[in-house]
């Protein structure tokens, strides 16, 4: 229903299966062209913006189920988090025994409303993305 004149607006499924997130595409571009990542560091990067819960929930699986998913050890799959949390580029949101729990920063990528992601990014320090500059739009947007 249209709030201002109260006509019946006809919805209109996305033609795509399976939910959508808000990407920040200037982080995404800066992150796959930095020297300072790995292309494994890179495609978790990828693969934790496609798995990561709505809102702030962390993806409740060990390193060893990831591995599974994706092809790795579940050492190399730690590894990579453990670097990817120190750059903030994961943020950890639980943890059982000496295990963390990760999502993908709300700064990168979120599935929520507009106002759940300006909330959630008050909850975290942005990415340290090495080369990136918050100032310069993704280079390949339409001017």
């Amino acid at each position: 229903m249209d709030a201002e004149t109260g006509e019946v607006v006809p919805y209109a499924p996305y033609a795509f299966s399976g939910r959508h997130t808000q990407v920040d595409k200037a982080r995404v571009e800066a992150i796959t062209e930095s020297k300072a990542f790995t292309p494994s560091q890179k495609f978790l990067v990828l693969w934790w913006i496609g798995v990561s819960p709505e809102g702030l929930e962390p993806l409740r699986a060990t390193g060893a189920d990831i591995g599974r998913r994706v092809g790795m050890t579940a050492d190399a799959v730690g590894k990579i988090n453990r670097k990817l949390a120190k750059h903030r580029i994961l943020i950890i949101r639980g943890r059982i025994g000496n295990y963390n729990f990760y999502r993908i920063s709300p700064y990168i990528s979120f599935h929520g409303t507009g106002i759940e992601q300006r909330e959630a990014v008050k909850t975290c320090n942005p990415p340290n993305i090495p080369g990136f500059d918050e100032s310069t739009p993704a280079r390949w947007e339409a001017k």
